[in-house]
């Protein structure tokens, strides 16, 4: 063989060999990216999902303490409930236009 052959042969094996070695690499490191791509998606859902739940916490242990310590918010609770009404008071209660019966015409 000659020189240029010989120098040809090198290249196109070392050609070769770089485009095996991209193709390995592209093969194991793709599913990776998308891995991590949809593990990111997910972690972003949790931390949303965590913010929510955190609020509805605050809500929940404002409401609590408000019951506890706040007898006016007690006896407001305790009237829309429950219904209920202190001695000698009269409570009216308005339906709204959605709960009536409908009207009739003659």
């Amino acid at each position: 063989m000659t020189q240029p052959a010989r120098s040809s042969t090198k290249a196109a094996i070392w050609l070769a060999a770089f485009i095996l070695a991209l193709a390995a690499f592209l093969v194991t490191y793709v599913p990776k990216l998308r891995e991590a791509q949809s593990l990111r998606v997910e972690k972003y859902k949790l931390d949303e999902q965590l913010r929510e739940q955190e609020a509805e916490y605050n809500r929940l242990l404002a409401r609590r303490q408000a019951l506890t310590n706040d007898p006016r918010e007690v006896e407001r609770v305790t009237r829309e409930k429950l219904n209920l009404a202190k001695p000698g008071e009269t409570v009216f209660r308005f339906e709204s236009e959605s709960s009536a019966p409908p009207a009739r015409n003659p």
